[in-house]
């Protein structure tokens, strides 16, 4: 089996390359000087000379200029609308496509069109699930929170908290929120499922089925880390819900079981004491 990776120096590709190489699966990840995926010749020569019988794109989920959300929409195209060079395409998008300006509360994959999204980002994602949707090979493992080793430290809530516990700083949050936190390891499982099956639907909630607060996060990493820094949250009451039902996903994936998160964040906690070199204290202070 043939397996191409694009974005694999991203924190999604990385950890999903690592895990598919340590189980012995054939993978080629080009970085960005050999495979322009703006370039759709360049996209087209390298599906033909390959033979992929399947292509994760896990290219950057993240952007702020305008550029970015063409940019992500004609990656996508120039990869979807070539789908018959290929076995199948995974790739992930995001819980933005259910509108963010609404609560979202444990939703389920059939409420997509519940409202077109107000943001550019969840609108150009919303588009590409609807492409996936009416496809014959492509498949959306929509995320929600997620977190692991890799990811931005400074930025993601988890990892920042870890860091942040490390050095002996407050870990802060703005306001608190129940979230979906999903751990990378599992989502790397749900990956390897996907290459060897043929999944039912196109599109699927790629979380962990359960709500925490931030605040309830936090505290687990005090505990994990037997430490005692203080808790701060900016301001009183909860942001919007942001979780997501799973039950698409535990209907196929029979014996799939998310990892109990405590044991995650312990996992998280002890990669960083291994990578302390990676952390720049200063960085921490204005988050």
């Amino acid at each position: 089996m043939n397996i191409l990776i694009l974005g694999s120096t991203g924190f999604i590709g990385k950890n999903i390359l690592e895990y598919l190489i340590e189980r012995g699966y054939n993978v080629y990840a080009p970085n960005h000087k050999l495979m322009d995926v703006l370039d759709e010749k360049g996209v087209i020569d390298v599906l033909e000379n390959g033979q992929y019988d399947v292509v994760i794109n896990a290219l950057d989920r993240n952007g702020k200029e305008n550029s970015y959300f063409e940019n992500r929409l004609r990656m996508f195209q120039n990869l979807a609308i070539h789908s018959d060079l290929y076995g199948k395409m995974i790739y992930f998008g995001s819980g933005a496509e259910y509108g963010r300006e609404l609560p979202v509360c444990s939703i389920g994959e059939n409420e997509i069109n519940r409202v077109i999204p107000s943001d550019t980002y969840g609108f150009c994602l919303q588009q590409m699930n609807d492409y996936a949707r009416k496809s014959e090979n492509i498949y959306n493992f929509r995320l929600f929170g997620i977190f692991g080793k890799y990811e931005l430290w400074n930025q993601r809530f988890i990892s920042n908290a870890i860091c942040k516990a490390m050095s002996g700083y407050p870990i802060t949050i703005r306001q608190d929120r129940y979230m979906d936190y999903l751990y990378i390891d599992d989502l790397c499982k749900i990956v390897e499922w996907a290459i060897n099956n043929k999944p039912k639907f196109h599109d699927y909630n790629a979380v962990s089925g359960k709500k925490y607060s931030l605040y309830e996060l936090a505290d687990t990493v005090q505990k994990v880390m037997h430490t005692d820094v203080p808790i701060y949250i900016a301001k009183d009451g909860y942001f919007n819900e942001y979780t997501a039902s799973n039950n698409r996903l535990l209907s196929e994936m029979c014996d799939f079981e998310v990892e109990d998160i405590e044991l995650s964040i312990k996992k998280l906690s002890q990669w960083y004491t291994k990578n302390k070199s990676i952390i720049i204290k200063e960085k921490l202070l204005y988050q």
